[in-house]
């Protein structure tokens, strides 16, 4: 049976950024930051899809190619003391916030570097001091909403003037925790925002297949949130939205909801050939690259020089190549220590010197399933 997609309308989308460089308040040196983290996390992303393909990688690869503006253009807004918490595709805004790519890379190879020491993939970053990243949390669908509110409720709590920013996709705005976290930061009127980055598809289904309104914004109807649904690619569009969810929030007027209407340019993870998606949808925003989008603008309307930008992207390229032999010459963790930070101190703990006591023959072996055939035979129970 041929493959047949779901109708999807084409919005009126503009392909060029609308702003007036003469309008913006913004310096060329940080016209030139939100490029260069654009331009980096792209390099990297297609690095990372070369390397999975090689078997380089452990664990399947995300990538956030398509919405690199809302990233970038919501931390920009950020100051200092706020926290924020990414999903799976926001890696421009990890290095617009100062993180090294060369880290970034060590965590997919599985490597011994701090602080997750290869127990983890690449994207699940959290650096509280640095950065001002919380944990990644991924024990259901959403609920890192339920966790910036509690994030948030500390800033309140302590009456510090931040805020707590949590990005998440539209197919993450369908679970329990989504309405649990939004409802408790409504009631308390906690400073916390969230960017929804409404991709077109949650993995596979399209929006008008997983939510019965036309808007993200419109679930939140029920909350007396401050809402707004704006273009996620055009990246002055972005922070102008995102500076008022900022704003409001920030004031002690309660939680908001932005959502941005964006593209993801691969599939929904690398193992993913994106066949669902028709060729005149991905036509349309591949005229609306974000990436594309600001680089015309840059040359096209603030007067910055093409062979400026060719330098800041051969710089992405030398950085990502750096990140590789970096990441590569690092050592894997010792099998050991495979516990090691994953529970809470006990008395009971072994001493490292003790540790090679406690490795228990494959014959007599602590996991129950790996027993259950033998103690079958015998009449036990395990």
């Amino acid at each position: 049976m041929a493959q047949t997609w779901p109708q999807i309308a084409l919005p009126d989308y503009p392909s060029e950024i609308q702003a007036d460089p003469r309008e913006l308040s913004f310096s060329r040196e940080q016209l030139l930051k939100m490029y260069s983290a654009m331009s980096l996390a792209r390099t990297f992303e297609e690095k990372l899809a070369a390397l999975y393909r090689q078997g380089k990688i452990f664990g399947a690869v995300y990538l956030g190619m398509g919405q690199e503006a809302t990233s970038v253009g919501s931390v920009s807004q950020l100051q200092q003391g706020d926290l924020f918490s990414t999903v799976a595709r926001n890696l421009s805004a990890w290095f617009y916030r100062g993180v090294k790519p060369e880290h970034v890379l060590a965590r997919w190879f599985g490597k011994d570097q701090s602080p997750s020491n290869g127990r983890e993939l690449g994207l699940f970053l959290a650096d509280l001091n640095e950065v001002g990243i919380f944990p990644y949390h991924n024990g259901s669908m959403a609920s890192w909403i339920p966790a910036g509110a509690g994030y948030a409720l500390a800033f309140k709590m302590r009456r510090q003037p931040n805020v707590c920013l949590c990005f998440t996709g539209d197919g993450a705005t369908s679970p329990g925790d989504f309405y649990e976290g939004v409802n408790f930061a409504a009631i308390h009127k906690l400073p916390l925002v969230i960017i929804c980055e409404v991709n077109q598809f949650a993995y596979s289904t399209p929006p008008q297949l997983q939510m019965p309104v036309e808007n993200v914004a419109d679930r939140a109807a029920g909350f007396g949130i401050y809402t707004e649904t704006a273009f996620g690619n055009d990246l002055f569009t972005v922070i102008a939205a995102a500076r008022r969810g900022i704003e409001h929030a920030r004031a002690g007027n309660g939680p908001a909801l932005i959502e941005f209407k964006t593209f993801r340019r691969r599939g929904h993870g690398e193992h993913d050939d994106m066949a669902y998606v028709s060729k005149e949808l991905r036509a349309f925003w591949e005229e609306r690259d974000p990436v594309a989008m600001y680089r015309r603008w840059l040359t096209g309307r603030a007067s910055i020089d093409e062979a400026e930008l060719k330098r800041v992207d051969d710089e992405s390229v030398r950085r990502v190549d750096a990140a590789v032999e970096y990441a590569d010459s690092l050592p894997f963790p010792k099998p050991e220590t495979v516990v090691d930070r994953l529970f809470a101190p006990s008395p009971h703990d072994p001493k490292p010197e003790d540790r090679s006591n406690h490795v228990e023959p494959i014959d007599n072996p602590a996991i129950p399933a790996l027993t259950a055939a033998g103690e079958r035979k015998t009449g036990g129970h395990f």
